[in-house]
């Protein structure tokens, strides 16, 4: 045996270097591997269908047959080269799956089309086709808006508008109607992608009895997350009474324990201009998407308080408001000229879901379920020409976080959004706010039972009357005003249990019940009241959901009681806010 050893030996070492020297001159030359050729997109074909289907024509009968199938002849189709130009990906680009779910939440965005599906159907000889589905919405809307607040104020306004002109994917709309503080008329204007760079551009006009509203802006979207950059520029004019909030408890106030928001309407002027460009500074194919740019905003604010002597509050009393307009006082900070030039980041994820009766009553809806972070920072006092303030350096910065995930059975969803200006005690202030919800179906997914939970937290020092914290009809509680409740500090939650019901009505509308419970506060730091004189209400309604229109916003209409007998029964109509 060890005769054997001894003779074998040398072989060993020998295959031993031979194997060796082979591994080192792979490691040096390595021999190329055959990797498959990338798939690439073949025929895209784009298959529009009309608003109602042939099969539901053949379904109705009479008289909603009738209105089914004028409906389908009056409405023109979207012309074939707006949705090509919607497209992410081309005929020859490498298939990536990506794009075409991109492309498909991009096309759901542009709110004249429903039941959007773009999916590969085909592959052969390397080639990938894929077919863009897509049926017509009614785009024509003539629509009547109504809020009544617990006070019996009341919002309306009557509009007609185009979200897809002749085909051709433009908006065009007017109307009139009044708010809490004048009646007004208004036309606005859309239309995307515009010249070889795809521009959007937008004119907003409106006419008020106290003044007037104009807005022009054009961009160049973000419209894919791996698009290289974006820039806009847009300028605004605006005069109206706007509403300053003070608080009781100073010398404009009577009662420091009231609860019912205390103002006075004010002619303000308020105009500007910015300008801003953004890169995005990680790979297409990054998991996390980065955004770096830059802006430049200049704005111009005229309280003009001292036109008249005196003002009239909103209970009644005559005030002279001259004193609030003095130094160190948060009502003249933002009197004059401001110019900040900002530092803008933006972070957005990749992943997404689609989902049905979260935010919406019916449409599907895409969800984000990574966190999105939103940065503007920068210099806004006289060190850059600013003649806001009382003098010495200030920053502002302002930010905001959220984000959306599957958990529970439903979805929930967090924020954050703060504001903060640095500097002398006079300039100094910030405003922090908290949100979280969540939203739960139970049951058939085409009538589901819906439970929805949503709070928020907010709470601001220093603030100037224009920039309060309002609770109310638009923010939480239906019993009060539309800003019954003001101050620095402010709380609502929100639980409500509601049931789509079956079918649709006139095939044109998804409806559902709802009964809910709902409270709040809103409050000044210095009043004699906190989150303990927090108001609750009951209540139940109506949920309605177009299904087969260019918007897909939620009508409700509801019937609140405050638990304190105070208010009710209160009937409140709105297509605002998340609760």
């Amino acid at each position: 045996m060890s005769v054997s050893c001894q003779n074998d030996a040398p072989r060993s070492v020998g295959g031993s270097f031979v194997m060796t020297a082979w591994i080192l001159l792979l490691l040096l030359f390595p021999v190329p591997v055959q990797s498959a050729a990338p798939l690439k997109v073949g025929e895209v074909s784009i298959i529009s269908g009309d608003i109602f289907s042939p099969q539901e024509i053949a379904e109705s009968q009479g008289v909603l047959g009738f209105i089914q199938r004028a409906m389908n002849n009056l409405s023109i189709d979207t012309r074939q080269y707006v949705l090509r130009k919607e497209l992410l990906f081309h005929e020859g680009d490498d298939f990536d799956p990506a794009l075409l779910a991109e492309t498909e939440r991009n096309l759901r965005e542009l709110g004249f089309l429903n039941h959007v599906s773009v999916a590969a159907v085909d592959t052969t000889d390397g080639l990938v086709d894929v077919e863009v589905r897509t049926t017509e919405s009614w785009t024509l809307q003539s629509s009547f808006a109504f809020s009544r607040g617990g006070n019996g104020d009341t919002r309306w306004s009557v509009s007609l508008s185009e979200k897809n002109f002749l085909g051709h994917g433009l908006t065009l709309g007017a109307g009139t109607g009044a708010d809490e503080n004048a009646n007004f008329w208004n036309f606005w204007f859309r239309k995307r992608r515009l010249t070889a760079q795809h521009l959007l551009v937008g004119v907003d006009y409106s006419d008020r009895n106290d003044g007037h509203y104009r807005n022009v802006f054009v961009s160049r979207p973000f419209y894919a997350q791996t698009d290289p950059w974006t820039a806009q520029a847009s300028a605004w004019d605006a005069q109206s009474n706007s509403r300053y909030y003070l608080s009781h408890a100073r010398v404009t106030g009577t009662d420091p324990g009231q609860q019912e928001s205390l103002y006075a309407k004010i002619p303000t002027r308020r105009k500007g201009v910015q300008v801003l460009f953004q890169k995005r500074v990680t790979a297409p194919e990054a998991p996390r998407i980065w955004r770096v740019g830059a802006g430049l905003r200049i704005t111009e604010q005229d309280v003009q308080v001292q036109n008249q002597p005196l003002y009239v509050l909103s209970d009644d009393r005559l005030i002279d408001l001259d004193p609030l307009l003095g130094p160190g006082q948060p009502l003249a900070r933002d009197q004059g000229t401001t110019v900040y030039p900002f530092l803008w980041i933006r972070s957005l994820g990749r992943d997404w879901a689609k989902a049905r009766f979260v935010l919406q009553y019916g449409p599907t809806e895409d969800i984000p379920l990574n966190w999105s972070f939103n940065l503007f920072v920068g210099p806004n006092g006289p060190q850059v020409g600013s003649t806001t303030g009382s003098g010495g350096a200030t920053w502002l910065t302002e930010v905001g976080v959220s984000r959306w995930w599957a958990v529970g059975g439903g979805f929930g969803t967090m924020g954050a959004s703060g504001v903060w200006q640095s500097g002398s005690q006079e300039n100094r202030f910030h405003t922090v706010g908290l949100s979280a919800g969540w939203v739960r179906q139970r049951g058939n997914e085409n009538h589901p039972w819906i439970t929805r939970v949503f709070a928020e937290y907010a709470q601001g020092g220093n603030l100037a009357p224009n920039q309060a914290l309002l609770l109310g009809l638009e923010r939480g509680l239906r019993t009060l005003d539309f800003d019954g409740r003001a101050g620095d500090r402010l709380a609502r939650w929100s639980i409500e249990q509601g049931k789509a019901i079956p079918g649709e009505v006139l095939g044109m509308f998804r409806l559902g019940a709802a009964v809910f419970y709902s409270g709040g506060n809103a409050w000044w730091g210095d009043e004699d009241r906190n989150l303990g004189d927090a108001r609750h209400e009951v209540g139940c309604g109506l949920r309605l959901g177009p299904t087969r229109s260019g918007s897909a916003q939620t009508s409700r209409f509801d019937m609140s009681w405050a638990l304190d007998g105070s208010s009710g029964p209160v009937f409140t109509a709105s297509t605002r806010g998340l609760f």
